[in-house]
């Protein structure tokens, strides 16, 4: 029985007892017009409290897929790619499925904290993962750090766009830009709720 239930019951109990035609509680007896109105509101606050506490929140969960388009000079960096806190349920985890690149797999896995971690140098300009089933809510980090080496005039930084789908269709999108060689780099971290 919940909460509201229990609630019903006893009201019903008391308010029986506060009618009764008795002479120690008599319902003419203003008093006991009072009591009849407390208790019918002191119900009411009850009940309204009782099943607003009783209401869990409806997680949105739909299929994840995280695309990275790199341009500039990717080929002179390390990425490093990682997602974490895939998440389904009440607290589920989620492993993510690398798609591209697709001769590679993932450097790092933590299992108990849910974190795959992929550290590499680019040879295509495209990343994919993908959820292995539906989500609510996810973490991602994107960095990147110039190999070292000489650079001329021509030379651009890596520049990044992800993008993250749900259902196929896109929900999100950040911008990465890497910093000029040899200044240290600022990863791009986001958690995501899905809607």
């Amino acid at each position: 029985m919940g909460c509201s239930g229990f609630w019903l019951i006893w009201f019903c109990y008391i308010y029986r007892l506060a009618n009764l035609k008795t002479g120690f509680l008599n319902q003419t007896n203003t008093a006991m017009k009072k009591l009849n109105y407390l208790l019918l509101f002191v119900f009411a606050s009850l009940l309204f409290a009782c099943s607003s506490e009783d209401e869990k929140p409806k997680l949105m969960e739909k299929n994840v897929t995280i695309e990275v388009e790199m341009g500039g000079g990717y080929s002179d960096y390390l990425v490093t790619f990682s997602v974490h806190s895939m998440l389904s349920g009440t607290s589920t985890f989620v492993a993510p499925v690398l798609g591209e690149p697709s001769d590679l797999d993932w450097t790092q896995v933590v299992e108990q904290g849910n974190t795959y971690t992929l550290t590499f140098e680019p040879e295509s300009p495209s990343l994919l993962v993908e959820s292995s089933t539906p989500i609510h809510s996810l973490g991602l980090v994107f960095n990147a750090v110039h190999l070292g080496g000489e650079t001329d005039d021509s030379f651009q930084p890596l520049s990044a766009e992800v993008r993250v789908l749900t259902n196929g269709s896109v929900f999100k999108e950040f911008s990465y830009e890497a910093l000029a060689p040899g200044e240290t780099s600022v990863p791009l971290a986001e958690e995501i709720s899905v809607k």
